[in-house]
């Protein structure tokens, strides 16, 4: 999948929806059906031939005052809420109403527009908003003091909030591959995962503008391992309209580590981050990014990952950064939390991440090579067969002795690591001891901080021991300690400032029963007990004991068990990365200007205030405007052809097709008339409806499965067999408008995007529809397969490069 460059000719489909470069069209056959993504299939000959020099032109409204023309996107006008009836004035008009206070009494009062800030809060993003402005709150005082001027001065973020969009559970299906090779290892098929999509606004000239966007991916307590207890920040994405543009780092970067902040005190162990920037033609999240704004390169990229990890490890959120390569690789994985990494059975795989499509990559490679080695042993034996020695290992009988050491797959994997592992970032949150005992299953519900992490949390920034040049009485506030403890505390407060660095912690030791602490004191979960020889200089064995004094004064804290207490939400539009994007780009929702930066936001905000509005409308097929009110009349023989009301009688009655052969249609097609006022669902609609699709999917799964009579008695039973012959049978099909055909297909749909079966699944259509989701989910995996690629042509390029040199 590529972009078609400006001027260059290409194909497309009756419906200008699917597009083919003129390579691409050489590849088609012409007796070969092409099936599209909605089903349905077309040959060569019905593609239609255009040329890619069209200029898109905005969509305009006329105002009913002046009746001047304006652009939609630059009066914010909402195309979603307009109707045959409604009245608009265009801004100008409106303020001069408003000074000659002539607005007709009669007239609807004005209703505010729903923004950002109205979205519903939950914890996470609470959490992280709060310590956003803490972060800039601080930046500012900085500001003030090296500019020598007061706080008031200083020129301020305005309008920030974060809002968690999308928060829903799913099943990270293993790929093929993959999984045919390890699944007799016991590898699971699938990890269930919590994606969640973050999103920054900010108000700007009074209008939110959406600004920062983030997709992570957490993989609980409840998740088979190697993923057990890890998160993964899949893909960041930002626009540069962030005011002020000195404080626009320091914000996405305090975002970053306040989300790493609240995944630990839930209790994941390990955060993970693959710095790639995107592919040249690709975009992230946002559609069309300002001409202006640069793409990092990759060391920048990296180098902006491990500034935000810095400024982690600073406030004690993270004990030590690692790379992948370090933690699995290296030393021939003996360091890995649990045990020796031989295959990649023990490595996380996490969705869209460089790990599982290189795997795939090098296994078929693997494949591929050993069939042409049986190839060539089949073509050896039939020219004579060569005697096998008795004794194994020899040359003659190889044998179980040869390749007893690592996978033949990890050994190319870690190839393919080792020139880029400065870009797999793996960001320690809790002890290895801990993270050891989660890798091994075992029961870490009664887990506490350990002491290592103890003596880090108390050197926060909003711990109760002071840092380094902070009074300690400063620091000491409202800390729930007793008059003897806070004495402690004061006097241990220098060992806890003496300039070392406690968020470089040393490697923890796998004993089942501690772990050495930062001041090499063996410890114990009941009992700790200073080692005299391993004191440092200037420590006194005094100073230690009073400082384990002090930590068992503090009341242990469990490890949280990844429960999260917010509940899931779904969107239409953010439940991936890919979603969004195609919303954006079918509706023509871009980003490079500020002015449609604005008008996108308003529409994305308008969806999330209205998850029942329509997320893309339909377009006329001939003057390709979107139908939003009046009535639209949809072919009851074609897929996706709609014509609005200016349009259908000189179309249909061939008018406009003697001009131009664009326009011509089948007079033999018939159309039905859709009524675009229609009145939406109500919450309450809504709410029942969602339980009725809940009973007919049970109903669904029972009825496919059941022999029925005389064993079921159930009528629904029988009423939902009739319904599968039905739609096996019917000439009229859905895509002539059968109704029971479309609402049947409709709750298979549901099901279909549900279903894990990995073979053939018994309800009827559900395979056939799974390959459309396939096909459709493939967009999202090509695109990781192409920054995979971009950044393996890149590093590879580099070190042969590199060799070549004298």
């Amino acid at each position: 999948m590529q972009r078609i460059r400006r001027n260059a000719t290409y194909y497309t489909d009756h419906s200008k929806l699917n597009h083919w470069c003129m390579p691409c069209f050489s590849l088609l056959k012409d007796d070969d059906p092409i099936v599209l993504d909605d089903g349905c299939e077309i040959s060569k000959k019905d593609l239609q031939k255009l040329k890619n020099d069209a200029l898109p032109e905005e969509a305009w409204v006329q105002c009913d005052d002046c009746h001047n023309w304006v652009h939609q996107i630059c009066a914010l006008f909402n195309g979603r809420k307009n109707k045959t009836t409604a009245a608009y004035s265009c801004p100008k008009c409106f303020i001069k109403k408003r000074a000659r206070k002539s607005i007709p009494s009669n007239e609807s009062p004005l209703v505010p527009v729903k923004a950002s800030k109205d979205l519903r809060h939950c914890n996470m993003s609470e959490a992280i908003e709060k310590g956003l402005l803490s972060t800039l709150e601080k930046a500012y005082k900085d500001t003030a003091k090296r500019r020598g001027c007061a706080l008031d001065d200083i020129d301020k973020a305005q309008g920030l909030s974060v809002r968690v969009v999308s928060d829903m559970e799913k099943n990270h299906v293993v790929r093929d591959e993959m999984y045919s090779r390890y699944k007799d290892k016991g590898y699971p098929s699938e990890f269930p995962v919590r994606t969640k999509c973050v999103l920054l606004f900010q108000t700007i000239h009074g209008v939110d503008v959406l600004i920062f966007g983030m997709y992570v991916y957490e993989y609980s307590h409840s998740c088979p391992a190697p993923n057990r207890r890890r998160v993964y920040i899949s893909y960041l994405d930002s626009v540069h309209y962030f005011h002020p543009r000195c404080y626009r780092t320091i914000a996405y970067q305090s975002i970053l580590v306040e989300y790493l902040r609240f995944v630990k005190e839930r209790g994941f162990h390990t955060a993970h981050i693959w710095s790639c920037p995107p592919s040249k033609g690709d975009d992230y999240i946002f559609y069309c990014h300002p001409a202006q704004q640069l793409t990092p390169r990759d060391d920048m990229l990296c180098a902006w990952y491990h500034d935000m990890l810095d400024k982690a490890k600073s406030e004690g959120i993270v004990l030590e950064t690692r790379t992948l390569y370090d933690e699995y690789f290296k030393n021939d994985g003996l360091d890995a939390a649990a045990g020796p990494a031989n295959d990649p059975t023990c490595l996380p795989y996490f969705e869209g991440d460089y790990v599982p499509g290189e795997i795939e990559n090098i296994i078929n490679e693997l494949n591929s090579e050993e069939e042409a080695k049986r190839k060539e042993r089949e073509a050896a034996t039939s020219l004579g067969s060569r005697k096998i020695g008795n004794k194994l290992g020899t040359r003659s009988n190889p044998g179980t002795l040869v390749n007893q050491g690592r996978d033949k797959v990890m050994l190319r994997l870690g190839l393919a690591l080792g020139n880029m592992k400065q870009n797999f970032i793996v960001a320690h949150l809790r002890s290895r001891t801990f993270a050891s005992a989660v890798e091994r299953g075992e029961d870490v519900s009664d887990y506490t901080l350990d002491d290592e992490e103890e003596q880090i949390m108390i050197g926060r920034k909003d711990s109760i021991i002071p840092k380094a040049g902070e009074h300690a009485g400063d620091a000491i506030k409202s800390d729930g300690l007793d008059g003897s403890a806070r004495e402690e505390l004061q006097e241990s407060s220098s060992f806890a400032s003496k300039g070392d660095d406690l968020s470089s912690t040393k490697k923890s030791s796998k004993s089942a029963t501690g772990h050495y602490c930062k001041e090499k004191s063996f410890v114990t979960r009941s009992k700790a007990k200073p080692d005299s020889s391993a004191l440092k200089a200037g420590e006194t064995k005094s100073t230690v004991a009073r400082h384990s004094t002090l930590l068992k004064t503090l009341k242990p804290r469990l490890i949280g068990t990844t429960m999260d207490e917010d509940a899931p939400q779904e969107s239409d539009c953010f439940d991936s990365r890919q979603q969004f994007l195609n919303y954006c780009q079918t509706n023509h929702y871009q980003f490079d200007e500020l002015r449609r930066a604005k008008h996108t936001t308003m529409m994305v905000l308008f969806h999330l205030h209205n998850p029942s509005a329509p997320k893309f409308v339909q377009q006329c097929g001939a003057c390709y405007r979107e139908i939003t009110h009046g009535i639209r009349y949809h072919c009851n023989h074609c897929s996706n052809f709609d014509l609005c009301q200016d349009c259908y009688e000189p179309v249909t009655t061939g008018l406009w097709a003697q001009r131009d052969a664009r326009f011509a249609h089948d007079k033999s097609h018939r159309f039905s008339q859709i009524d675009m006022e229609a009145t939406s669902d109500t919450q309450k609609s809504r709410e029942e409806r969602a339980k009725s699709i809940k009973v007919h999917l049970e109903l669904l799964a029972h009825a496919a499965t059941c022999k029925g009579l005389p064993g079921c008695t159930s009528n629904n039973c029988q009423r939902m067999k009739k319904l599968f012959e039905h739609i096996r049978i019917c000439k009229i099909t859905f895509k002539r408008g059968c109704k029971i055909c479309v609402r049947l297909l409709a709750l298979l749909s549901m099901h279909a995007k549900q279903c894990t079966e990995r073979g053939s699944c018994s309800i009827p259509f559900c395979d056939r529809i799974r390959e459309r989701n396939r096909r459709l989910s493939q967009q999202q995996q090509r695109m990781d397969d192409r920054r995979r690629q971009a950044q393996n042509k890149l590093y590879r390029a580099g070190n042969s490069s590199s060799e070549k040199k004298p």
